[in-house]
């Protein structure tokens, strides 16, 4: 991740939240970013694979980068690496990088210390969304797809973030989208976010909790914030 800072975007996602804010918090398979300036497949290609290669260089790591691809939000690239010491599989990860003209965003980026508990002692910071820009991308996120991370993210953290300054941008996020503030639809989507609770978060957390409590939680507080009807 260090070295990918060439490249002018902002952390997100799961990963800038175990990364930066919490250090015990759930697992993340990606690395999710926005892009601040349009940059071309190809230059994007080549910055990830010079990141991959001094960061090799450094670690003697083996990283190999299988290529940007476009995707419906941007791009999305699978660097695999290598630990000699831990045999001969790959492990892959996965990144993807949503296009500048993809998502609003709305709150100035954060520089932030990275959460590394290894002693190597890396020492570097990244830009990353603050709390309460993820939070509010999250609640928009749950009235367009049905992915169980993003209603367990807005559980978790909902008594960590400033509400006041949330209420001020989520109407923008779904107005960008063209979504609705559609609580009936959002639950009319109960059984989808159940049965991928388990598949997608099982193995994200040491302990899962039950999915109906977080949903039923997570109605209710919606519900209770008259922002989500107030801009109908």
């Amino acid at each position: 991740m260090k070295h990918l800072r060439a490249i002018d975007m902002v952390l997100k996602g799961g990963t800038g939240i175990r990364k930066v804010y919490f250090e015990n918090y759930r697992f993340s398979d990606d690395l999710d970013f926005t892009l601040l300036d349009e940059v071309e497949i190809d230059e994007l290609n080549e910055q990830i694979t010079n990141a991959a290669e001094r960061t090799q260089e450094e670690s003697g790591i083996s990283i190999i980068n299988s290529g940007v691809k476009s995707n419906d939000n941007g791009y999305e690239a699978t660097l695999s690496f290598q630990i000699k010491q831990r045999g001969v599989n790959r492990t892959k990860i996965k990144v993807d990088i949503t296009k500048k003209s993809n998502e609003h965003v709305i709150l100035p980026p954060s520089l932030k210390q990275i959460i590394h508990p290894y002693s190597d002692q890396l020492d570097y910071e990244v830009k990353v969304y603050p709390l309460e820009e993820i939070m509010a991308e999250k609640i928009r996120s749950l009235f367009q797809r049905t992915r169980p991370r993003d209603l367990y993210d807005i559980w978790k953290l909902w008594d960590k973030v400033d509400w006041s300054i949330i209420e001020g941008i989520v109407r923008e996020k779904f107005l960008f989208k063209k979504i609705d503030f559609d609580l009936d639809n959002f639950r009319s989507n109960e059984r989808d976010f159940e049965n991928a609770w388990k598949s997608s978060l099982g193995n994200q957390l040491n302990s899962l909790p039950a999915f109906s409590n977080v949903f039923d939680d997570v109605l209710q507080k919606l519900h209770e914030k008259n922002w989500m009807n107030k801009h109908r």
